[in-house]
């Protein structure tokens, strides 16, 4: 790779400057956040937030993340008009709107360097400008006084841009080979072309974009082509190409030590180039800040080493925003999205996410909450504990569900605050409940005898595969409370201590004795034919399948008419559910 003819000779220190959020300054809040990362945060004139990088090095980055609607775009204004000032022209903002034109002209004239620049950055056709009116340069021509919603229309500036440098630095090059000649010093020594704009951007579209070459060759045009295909021009290109052509355009022309605000810098690109286009942006200017403002969540995760903001809402010119700390137990992605939040948050087990039978219950029981699928019971553990520390910044109850699983009695007592549990072995069981089975036979309008036949046969079927896999239950039920035992082993400083301790807990584990108690509990079950304790303790996802046949239905036909029930919000069964579902507390200062 060339040098970069754009890069300063020294890069200066890297800031971002934010008004002080609506909220409040809590220096406690930011001090944990910048423990063992690249920030240093400050507050300065008790108006505004300075963040601060360590590491001036590199490309650093901010991600300011909020739904539509919390202001975002009138943050990154906010930022272009506070931060660049004749007072502090080093810290110039160069900002790319979310509404922008990608129409490429045919063909882009050159003009002198200045009158190029200056079109690009302020909108104004002049070799020279008055430095104490270059944001009102910028606010009345580039953004027609509109900064927050005017249309970004300056594909043609920015490509009068990249062929004028282009034109300069060819010719530059030329003569400075013509005095070489002339001084004969050419002999012995090596070539050192330099890489122009147009052949960084060259470089970058095509390490993006596989397969896909671009050409620049052609005074004031751009075309591409497969690699070995057929050519076509500009205004053929897909909108993703043109875009990444735009982004990679704007970075590298902006001016030294800028501060470069991307308004939603995933839009029109693919998931799986954005990261590899913005990666290789930053490392082409590690001169730059780069400041995203995006909802998307997604694309918020893959800026890895970047300083997250959350904003909340804008009224009445002031912004609620807080910075996202970063923490082992809660995965970022998901810290993210309950930032975004208004409710209270219960966290559920399930592998299947938004898609899963869980999410589909719970979503449709609790609504008063933000309902947040995490993996299995342990995750659910730890992310209510990891949410619940950090109340002071999202302000949020949180609540955790989990199934009962082989649970004692005793075991459910000692959960940690929040934590709620099942009073089902697994989700699925609540499909069999009577309550949920009597719904189903009412809206398919059988009668009362019927229903209580088929809810007799479906009791009988449970039964029947619990007596034939007793063994099977017992066994599970020992084996899950042999492991909660050993949850309370801790290691030692030494191995004779490690050895006494280890022989102390299993002399407490009586595999026999407690395979014998449980034994005892199954036979009581079956023998009182006890069908709530039944499914409580069993747990076999192929019953429900079985007992679609008692009603009009096969394999998962019982299941399936449940999930349109429930998807339909239907009161009966929205009742039955409720009925049989742990009840939640409704904080009294819920946002919502």
């Amino acid at each position: 790779m060339q040098e970069n003819i754009n890069l300063p000779e020294k890069i200066e220190e890297k800031k971002l400057v934010l008004p002080l959020p609506k909220s409040g300054f809590n220096s406690d809040d930011f001090i944990k956040v910048q423990d063992n990362s690249n920030v240093v945060i400050e507050v300065q004139d008790n108006s505004s937030v300075v963040i601060k990088f360590r590491d001036n090095s590199s490309a650093a980055s901010v991600v300011i993340v909020g739904a539509n609607g919390s202001g975002k775009t009138r943050l990154g204004s906010w930022i272009e008009n506070n931060l660049e000032s004749p007072q502090t022209q080093r810290y110039s903002v160069h900002r790319v709107a979310a509404q922008k034109s990608l129409s490429i002209p045919d063909f882009s004239p050159t003009s002198s360097m200045e009158v190029a620049k200056n079109m690009l950055y302020y909108g104004l056709h002049n070799d020279i400008i008055d430095d104490t009116n270059f944001l009102a340069y910028k606010l009345g021509n580039k953004w027609r006084s509109k900064p927050n919603t005017s249309l970004q229309n300056d594909y043609d500036k920015l490509l009068t841009c990249l062929f004028t440098e282009e034109y300069q630095e060819n010719a530059e090059f030329r003569q400075a080979k013509i005095k070489e000649q002339k001084q004969a010093q050419i002999k012995q020594q090596p070539e050192n072309i330099p890489e122009t704009l147009l052949d960084t951007i060259k470089r970058i579209w095509e390490s993006v974009i596989l397969h896909r070459e671009l050409i620049t060759t052609k005074a004031g045009k751009i075309e591409a082509c497969p690699k070995n295909g057929e050519t076509y021009h500009s205004a053929e290109m897909s909108d993703g190409e043109r875009v990444i052509f735009y982004l990679i355009g704007q970075c590298l022309a902006a001016k030294k030590n800028s501060i470069i605000v991307i308004d939603e810098p995933e839009l029109h690109l693919h998931k799986a180039l954005q990261n590899r286009l913005w990666d290789a942006i930053e490392a082409e200017r590690p001169d730059c800040l780069f400041v995203y403002l995006t909802h998307d969540l997604d694309f918020a995760v893959t800026r890895v080493n970047s300083t997250k903001i959350w904003v909340k809402s804008y009224e009445n010119n002031q912004w609620d925003w807080s910075l996202i700390p970063e923490t082992e137990n809660l995965p970022e992605r998901l810290l993210l999205e309950i930032m975004g939040s208004r409710k209270p948050i219960l966290f559920i087990e399930s592998k299947g996410g938004k898609e899963s039978l869980d999410f589909l219950v719970y979503s449709h029981i609790y609504t008063d909450y933000t309902v947040i699928p995490c993996g299995g019971c342990s995750e659910v553990i730890n992310a209510t504990r990891s949410f619940s520390k950090l109340k002071n910044l999202h302000k949020l109850e949180c609540v955790g569900i989990i199934d009962r699983d082989y649970r004692t009695d005793e075991q459910i007592a000692n959960l940690p605050p929040g934590i709620y549990c099942l009073n089902f072995s697994e989700i699925e069981n609540i499909f069999l409940s009577e309550s949920v089975l009597k719904v189903v036979a009412n809206s398919l309008r059988r009668d009362q005898d019927d229903i209580k036949n088929l809810i007799q046969k479906t009791k009988e079927l449970v039964f029947s595969h619990m007596e034939r896999e007793k063994k099977k239950v017992v066994c599970s039920i020992v084996a899950a409370e042999i492991r909660e035992s050993f949850k309370n082993f801790k290691p030692e400083e030494d191995e004779e201590a490690l050895k006494q301790s280890f022989e102390d807990m299993s002399s407490q584990v009586n595999p026999k004795s407690l395979y014998l108690t449980k034994e005892t509990l199954i036979n009581k079950v079956l023998n009182d034919q006890n069908y709530s304790e039944a499914l409580r303790l069993y747990n076999n996802k192929g019953l429900i399948n079985q007992i679609s046949s008692f009603f009009p239905f096969k394999g998962t036909g019982l299941k399936d008419y449940v999930k349109r029930l429930i998807s339909h919000n239907d009161k009966a069964i929205i009742e039955a559910l409720r009925y049989s579902l742990p009840e939640l507390p409704i904080p009294q200062d819920n946002i919502e």
